[in-house]
């Protein structure tokens, strides 16, 4: 009875000891297990309610013996490694001891697998880098913003040449600005103004092509003034649709900016500046609605190439929202727009030519015999 007694206590004993290799991974045969740090304890503690609270951890912490040292610290095994212990474990517990000690003792030799890092070192890896904020100074974000440029002032000399292209608006206030151009400085003009003309309908009078067209056979044309609107804001036919393209539709404006763009770059490419008038108010709530619209077209596309926008509602005293035939000059009024409230008196007409010459800056030209 006595030597079962012994028996039955060693077997006890066993079992108490697996228990604790298998709960705890301590190897309670190697005398240097119970001299683990507190700090490698409190790891192992925080690393197994992890792995209760979050069943994603990627890697477990087994007891390591540092070379030179015997203190052990806690390293990571990779996912695979774990999963294969857990299911040697299940089918025999007494062989993941020999893992264990097989492990340490390639650790021990040197061994370690160089992609292992240990808990602290991934926390730290993964933390933010911090940013250095002076107190009391704003931070400020590093933006290469492009700030728009102011358009180049208009000069021109005597042996430059104006062009003015438009509808019946321009037919009005060209013939002025032609007058004034000669008689003050002898610059010549060329003027193409036409009627019932505008961009909506090159078909029936291709504004971007007859513009090209003179540019390129008038090298002498320093200065293009455009004026019109007035009969574009309706649908029109766009090659390769059977239906109209409808006023103020992504389509019908896409294809508008084209017209405006096609314009300013032959300008552009013939060193030419450009002066574009915007459509004042009209009486018809729906024509000038349309004018509004057109242009805000007119002013971006020309602000994108630094070229020149010139309102005329401040000058012939009205605006979008109140239309006015009339200017007022302390107690007397002028007339300005004729009663079908689209074109022009000869007063209004003047008022737009003149503020076009002031736009001018004109310099003379070197004598080639002076010292």
């Amino acid at each position: 009875m006595f030597i079962t007694a012994i028996a039955l206590m060693a077997l006890y004993y066993k079992s108490i000891l697996i228990y604790c290799q298998q709960a705890y991974h301590i190897h309670l045969f190697d005398s240097n297990t119970f001299f683990v740090q507190e700090t490698s304890t409190q790891v192992l503690e925080k690393s197994n309610n992890d792995e209760l609270n979050f069943q994603q951890v990627d890697a477990v912490l087994p007891i390591i013996e540092n070379e030179g040292s015997n203190l052990n610290a806690p390293q990571f095994q990779n996912v695979q490694q774990r999963n294969e212990i857990e299911a040697i474990r299940k089918v025999n517990p007494e062989t993941e001891i020999n893992l264990k000690s097989e492990q340490q003792d390639s650790i021990a030799n040197g061994k370690l697998d160089t992609n292992l890092k240990t808990h602290l070192d991934i926390i730290e890896q993964n933390k933010p880098t911090p940013e250095l904020v002076l107190r009391g100074e704003p931070k400020t974000m590093q933006v290469d913003i492009e700030l728009p440029h102011e358009p180049l002032p208009i000069v021109l000399t005597s042996n430059d040449k104006v062009f003015f292209a438009g509808d019946s608006l321009m037919q009005g206030v060209a013939p002025y600005v032609k007058k004034m151009l000669f008689k003050q400085y002898k610059i010549e003009s060329l003027n193409l103004s036409k009627q019932s003309t505008g961009l909506a309908y090159p078909g029936a009078f291709d504004w971007s092509k007859t513009i090209n067209d003179n540019l390129i056979a008038d090298p002498s044309i320093k200065l293009l003034i455009v004026f019109l609107g007035a009969n574009d804001p309706w649908d029109f036919p766009v090659k390769g649709y059977a239906k109209y393209a409808k006023f103020k539709s992504e389509l019908w404006e896409e294809q508008y900016r084209l017209r405006i763009e096609s314009i300013l770059n032959s300008a552009i490419e013939h060193n030419v500046q450009v002066l574009w008038l915007a459509a004042p108010c009209m009486r018809k709530a729906k024509l000038n609605e349309g004018m509004v619209y057109l242009n805000n077209l007119y002013k971006s596309e020309i602000e994108k190439v630094q070229q020149h926008f010139l309102t005329t509602n401040e000058l012939l005293g009205c605006t979008y929202e109140k239309f006015s035939d009339f200017i007022e000059t302390g107690k007397t009024k002028i007339k300005v727009r004729v009663d079908d409230g689209i074109h022009f008196t000869p007063t209004g007409q003047k008022i737009l030519a003149k503020t076009i010459m002031e736009k001018i800056i004109y310099k003379e030209l070197e004598d080639p015999h002076s010292d």
